[in-house]
């Protein structure tokens, strides 16, 4: 009995259920879990969009974000270009909704900031979201999507000195549309799709999974139509995102016409 044991045969290991998690996914939970740790960073933002003829947006932004439990927000200063009209706008985007100063806009005695809602925040919004899906700085790494992307080359980098992963990612823009919560989102994305526009994201990384850089490109017959770049620093800083002074502010809907 002694030697029947010795030489039996040990039972095969019990199947599991779980399934390998691809690159990209572990990637996106580390970018995830560092972001959640350290919650706080500065940021500097360049845009660019064009219509593929003579009509360019250029913008950037610098400020400060938060993460919490209900979301990204943010402080920062805007700057937009159309062709040589420039204009600056102050923005504070917090849960209860989006307050923006700009230069030279009519406001009440006194009054220097315009609160606005969901309800009217539609020009507002449409500047957020040249910073990508989720209008906030950082969105450039709403497009580490597992089920919608794929990394197609990674590569050991410096960034301002430090060691840094590079990650190249190819999305798929009609998988993408249907992960996109906003209706007018998931339609953007389908149309480009239906044009041939295809999308690669980008992302540094330090060696604990912190995103340094972040950046998406859209291109159209091999031209760069859309982008976003972003750059972190200060992660895990005391940063300042609050609404402004309640003495200094208006609802938008009370301005002058």
């Amino acid at each position: 009995m002694l030697l029947a044991a010795c030489g039996s045969t040990p039972p095969p290991p019990a199947p599991t259920t779980s399934q390998v998690k691809g690159e990209l996914a572990v990637l996106a939970e580390r970018i995830a879990q560092r972001r959640g740790e350290l919650r706080t960073a500065r940021f500097h933002t360049d845009g660019f969009a064009s219509d593929g003829a003579s009509t360019e947006v250029r913008n950037t932004a610098d400020g400060a974000i938060s993460q919490t439990a209900d979301g990204v927000f943010g402080a920062f200063t805007m700057g937009i270009d159309t062709g040589g009209a420039a204009r600056k706008i102050d923005l504070v985007v917090l849960k209860d909704g989006l307050y923006a100063h700009l230069d030279g806009a009519a406001m009440p005695t006194g009054k220097k900031w315009a609160q606005y809602t969901e309800a009217n925040a539609g020009e507002i919004s449409g500047l957020l979201r040249g910073f990508g899906p989720s209008g906030m700085a950082g969105a450039e790494l709403d497009y580490l999507k597992p089920t919608a992307a794929l990394v197609l080359r990674k590569a050991s980098e410096q960034l301002d000195g430090t060691p840094v992963t590079r990650y190249d990612i190819a999305v798929d823009t009609v998988k993408i549309a249907k992960l996109l919560d906003d209706p007018d989102l998931q339609l953007q994305h389908t149309q480009l799709a239906e044009y041939g526009v295809t999308i690669s994201a980008f992302a540094w990384v330090d060696d604990t999974g912190l995103p340094l850089k972040a950046e998406y490109r859209f291109e159209q017959n091999g031209k760069v139509v859309k982008s976003s770049t972003t750059r972190f620093t200060d992660w895990g800083a005391a940063v300042d995102v609050a609404a402004p002074p309640a003495a200094e502010t208006v609802p938008a809907d009370q301005l002058p016409k």
